[in-house]
């Protein structure tokens, strides 16, 4: 099986029996999957919808504004949408309340800037070990010496869990960012890119799947001289896969599991691989 950017783990039982036993049929007409979650998986969610309508057109997949993980979840359990999308693990709380992970996905956290310097410049990049101290320098600078105007995230994201555990010291460093005047906060993922294009010299958090599916023309910044991709993802010498998980309730519509059936199948499969265009072989 080839791997590429994106990379599947697990699936519940339900999803894959009910799903793929699944035809197109009566049951299914002018009826809506609705979606919804953490904005880094939305754009890749319309593609998918897209791809999905071309093989049954009688169902419209509504992927909503994003909700960040902790609204999806939410949405998910008062029945508002029909599939969830998670950017961490659930917490037991919400495992509770009947939600599960139905399909699970790997991208990579990555750094990207609106900001280039020259073609192959060995000093374009960031050093993992670097990262507490230029979050914490109100005066950070592009190796070229331009200015470096950090973009944070709103502390509620799923961001800086992940970096405080992979990165020593970063807890303080994100700390001592949000308390200085003037930084700006994308509180959602759509506003942190578009704060990061509107900035010149910006650095901000993203995944690599939101770029792809997004088209952003930010530049993707090597981490310790590897530059994220479907083969550093795959190769696991990008230090920072991400994983972002496709949720269902209790009781799932029988559109929902259609949909994760879709996924998870080698048409889901080629269009997420698509969207990162390298693929690996084993």
């Amino acid at each position: 099986m080839s791997r590429g950017n994106i990379l599947f783990a697990g699936l519940l039982a339900s999803a894959v029996l009910l799903g793929c036993s699944t035809t197109a049929s009566p049951a299914f007409a002018n009826e809506t999957i609705r979606i919804g979650g953490t904005g880094a998986a939305l754009a890749a969610m319309r593609i998918l919808g897209a791809e999905f309508a071309k093989l049954d057109p009688t169902v419209e997949v509504e992927v909503l504004p994003s909700l960040g993980t902790a609204g999806g979840i939410e949405a998910l359990a008062e029945g508002v949408i029909d599939i969830g999308l998670a950017a961490r693990a659930l917490k037991p709380a919400e495992a509770a309340r009947g939600i599960g992970e139905a399909a699970c996905l790997t991208t990579a956290l990555v750094f990207v800037a609106n900001h280039k310097l020259r073609d192959q410049d060995p000093r374009d990049g960031i050093r993992r070990a670097d990262l507490p101290a230029l979050f914490r320098d109100p005066h950070a600078t592009w190796p070229d010496g331009a200015p470096l105007k950090i973009i944070l995230r709103a502390r509620s994201g799923s961001e800086y869990p992940y970096l405080i555990k992979a990165v020593p010291g970063m807890d303080e460093a994100l700390d001592d960012a949000h308390r200085r005047q003037g930084i700006p906060v994308g509180a959602t993922d759509q506003e942190n890119v578009d704060m990061a294009l509107r900035t010149k010299g910006s650095l901000a958090i993203t995944s690599l799947l939101q770029v792809r599916a997004e088209n952003l023309p930010l530049r993707l910044v090597r981490l310790d001289g590897v530059a994220p991709s479907a083969k550093t993802l795959a190769d696991g010498s990008y230090p920072f896969p991400y994983r972002i998980c496709l949720l269902l309730p209790e009781r799932p519509s029988a559109v929902g599991l259609k949909f994760v059936s879709f996924v998870t199948s080698p048409a889901g499969r080629e269009a997420l691989e698509a969207l990162g265009g390298e693929e690996d072989k084993p």
